[in-house]
């Protein structure tokens, strides 16, 4: 009698082994199912398809938006392309929490674009505590400087994009001189270095990325979906800097990834269009309240005044 109870319960687990796999999956978007061999991490290529040539639709004034996909294996990218010299445009990142514990106060992508009114967002620095606490205290992960105010000093290990007053944008790794920056973000390593991709192998994810071009005239903001088996699978870092090099960066730093990778964007009635599929918590879909982000103020198109040959159409580089 014993052995048939033993029998029934290894039965029971096994059972309730296959549900919570099952439910896992469903969460996370994804159908259960083996992974063959041949297809495993190392023999796929999850980096940009061969000639890859947005279609850049203008969006605001100097700033261009385009998305790629790429169906086997599955990869969806954003990304934004700044032109840094046309009148308006104008950069934020997370201000000062002031006195209080932390840092920052924790923003969703969406809820910052329109707390201060920008016209596209994206998350931006590591930091800690993880949670989906609006207005949570934070501590960031290396340099932040917001209008000139530094609110989180230089780590030791990671680098960091740096903006000036005028909208010169440059790289720096440690120690990092932060003289002339107005306002900077810290992430993790870079991913090109002068043209070269200096990312590495290893696990793919939601990946958010800045790059840019090679005579410092356009800023390339990339976000990639991850963790989505039937949407995108996300990308190594080496991969993250071939999708950079496909756009036209030059230089590029891998920032902040994972759940907290996210792309907004004004939809001109006082909201926020997420243009990314985010996976706080693995919920696909859901957003998550990051620390530190990147924002930028652009004027409208309709206030332009631009002929169409001025250098605002698509795959103009």
């Amino acid at each position: 009698m014993r052995s048939r109870e033993q029998t029934v319960s290894r039965r029971l687990a096994v059972y309730l082994t296959i549900l919570l796999s099952v439910a896992m999956c469903a969460a996370a978007g994804a159908e259960p199912q083996a992974v063959p061999e041949e297809q495993g991490p190392a023999a796929l290529d999850c980096g940009p398809p061969a000639g890859l040539a947005l279609a850049w639709k203008p969006i605001f004034q100097g700033v261009e938006y385009g998305k790629a996909v790429k169906t086997d294996p599955p990869v969806v990218a954003h990304a934004v392309r700044i032109r840094l010299q046309t009148p308006g445009i104008a950069f934020l990142a997370t201000p000062s929490n002031g006195d209080k514990p932390g840092e920052t106060d924790g923003r969703k992508v969406s809820a910052f674009l329109k707390e201060h009114g920008l016209q596209v967002a994206i998350n931006a620095s590591p930091y800690g505590p993880v949670n989906n606490i609006d207005g949570g205290l934070r501590d960031i992960a290396g340099l932040s400087i917001s209008q000139g105010e530094i609110c989180s000093q230089p780590g030791p290990s990671y680098a960091a994009l740096l903006i000036g007053r005028e909208n010169k944008v440059w790289f720096d790794t440690p120690p990092i001189d932060t003289t002339g920056a107005y306002n900077a973000v810290g992430g993790f390593h870079m991913l090109l270095a002068d043209g070269t991709n200096v990312g590495t192998g290893g696990e793919r994810h939601p990946r958010t990325a800045v790059g840019t071009s090679r005579d410092g005239a356009c800023l390339y903001f990339l976000v990639i979906d991850g963790r989505q088996p039937r949407h995108s699978l996300g990308t190594t870092t080496a991969e993250t800097a071939e999708w950079l090099r496909a756009l036209g960066a030059y230089t590029a730093l891998n920032l902040d990834g994972g759940g907290s990778t996210a792309l907004a964007i004004d939809d001109g009635h006082g909201g926020a269009k997420v243009m990314n599929r985010p996976i706080h918590a693995f919920l696909p879909g859901r957003e998550r309240v990051n620390g530190n982000n990147l924002g930028v103020h652009a004027r409208p198109l309709k206030q332009a005044g631009l002929m169409k040959n001025e250098g605002q159409g698509a795959g103009d580089d």
